[in-house]
This record gives structure tokens, C-alpha cells and sequence, in this order.
């Protein structure tokens, strides 16, 4: 250790590389586990996102594999509609406590990530995936996932991607993506393991999230702040309509 350093002083500054690596596996898992098969008594996103469609089709609802089943353009409106319910009922979850807590163990980050928080990434995951299934991306690919993953914690895919030389042009579509190398993938997930750890990673989170992101009624049993989750929904499905990941997509 540095002379005159405290150990808080040399975590707050530079993000432990232990911590950065185990938190960017842990990312990579959780959106696997939420958006493909779902976390205890949570259901991943293709079953929620296709729940929700099926109520509101009824009896014209197709599944995703019946050959009778629509485009996603003439869906469209029905689309639209789901992923405005899908974004409220994260909304919603995002400020509920006891959504947060019976999730518990379940999603523990194995890092200084607060539960709190890690419960919140995991709604907001979710609904990530649920947009993009929606959308007309494949969740099942590790490519994918991680595309909706940095979305659904705030970062820029378009910028991050072009920070690994990805060639990001207006729109980039799910081919090109999925032709992205798996080593990239796996520094991308490292690097939002250093966002993580960067901006919640420390004893400090509670009071770092109460001074930096907009309260909607307090910190409600620990949740992350439900109007954030409102701003990912919204800008996620901004940047993934029509099967691409658009160029506008907000910082």
C-alpha cells in the first residue's frame, strides 16, 4: 500500500481489478439469467414478453415457433402497446420492496455491488431483454444479450462498441453483432464490471445513488430509483427498434 493512502482512499479511486473481473463475469450471468431463464419465482424475458403479448392479442395470439404467427410490423401497434406494460410493471417493480427482497439471494453479486442495486439491475435486465425479444432480436445469443445488458445499466452500446473497433455506422444490425469476436464480448462485459464497481462498488453507494439519480418517492426499501428504470426502458427501446441498434441512442 502506498505511504499516507488509506484502503478506502486507493478502492474509491481505481476500481480493484479483482473486483472489476468478478463483477463483469457476474454482470454476464445475471443478464443470461434474467433474460433467458428467469431468477426464482421471476420469469425470463421472452416468457414475460410473450405473456404480456398474449394478453393483449387473446385468442389472435400466435407463439413465436406457429407458423400463423404475424410480422412484427403488421404487430406492430400490439408491440408497441406490450412494451409501454412491460416498461410501467418494471417501473413499478423497480420501487417495490418486496419485489427487491424475494429475489434475495438469488442475484447476489459476490462484489461490494449493493443488493439493492443488483436486484435493480436484475428489473431493469429484464425488461431489457423483453424489448428486445420484442423487437425482433435473439436473446439466446451471448452477443445480444450483452448489447441489451449495457443498455439496461445506462451505458452506450454504440459508443462502447466503437471503443473495440466495431465499425458503428446509423443503424447496426443483429447479423453484424453476432460477427463481433467472443474475446471482444468478454472485455466488453469486464468493461461494465468497471462501471459497476466504479459506480456502486464502494461502502458509499447508498449516499452515491441518493446524490446522483433523480428520487422518485426515496429510496423505496432500497430500489434503485424507479423513474431510472422508466429512462433505460424508454432509451432501450429507442435504440433497438426494427431489429438495429440505432446510432441515436442516448448517452
Amino acid at each position: 500500500m502506498a505511504e499516507g493512502k488509506t484502503p478506502d482512499e486507493g478502492d474509491e479511486k481505481t476500481p480493484d481489478e479483482g473486483a472489476v473481473e468478478k463483477a463483469g463475469r457476474w454482470i454476464a450471468d445475471l443478464a443470461e439469467k434474467v433474460m433467458v431463464n428467469g431468477v426464482g419465482p421471476v420469469t425470463g424475458s421472452v416468457t414475460w414478453a410473450e405473456d404480456r403479448l398474449s394478453r393483449r392479442q387473446g385468442d389472435a395470439y400466435r407463439a413465436p415457433d406457429d407458423e400463423e404467427r404475424r410480422s412484427s410490423e403488421d404487430m406492430k401497434d400490439d408491440i408497441d402497446a406490450v412494451i409501454s406494460r412491460l416498461i410501467k410493471e418494471s417501473v413499478a417493480a423497480a420501487g417495490t420492496q418486496g419485489f427487491v427482497t424475494g429475489l434475495g439471494g438469488l442475484i447476489t453479486a459476490g462484489v461490494t455491488i449493493p443488493a439493492n442495486v443488483a436486484a435493480s439491475l436484475a428489473i431493469n435486465m429484464r425488461m431489457a431483454g423483453s424489448i428486445a425479444h420484442l423487437r425482433g432480436w435473439d436473446i439466446r445469443d451471448p452477443h445480444v444479450r450483452t448489447v441489451a445488458m449495457m443498455l439496461a445499466i445506462g451505458m452506450s452500446a454504440q459508443n462502447v462498441l466503437a471503443s473495440f473497433g466495431v465499425k458503428v455506422g446509423q443503424k447496426l444490425g443483429e447479423q453484424m453483432i453476432k460477427k463481433i469476436p467472443i474475446t471482444v464480448i468478454r472485455a466488453i462485459n469486464k468493461k461494465a464490471g468497471t462501471h459497476l464497481v466504479a459506480k456502486y462498488g464502494t461502502k458509499r453507494a447508498a449516499i452515491t445513488l441518493a446524490k446522483g439519480i433523480p428520487i422518485l418517492g426515496g429510496i423505496v426499501g432500497g430500489a434503485v430509483d424507479a423513474g431510472a428504470t422508466a429512462v433505460i426502458g424508454r432509451a432501450t427501446d429507442k435504440a433497438l427498434r426494427e431489429g438495429t441498434l440505432r446510432a441515436e441512442e442516448p448517452e
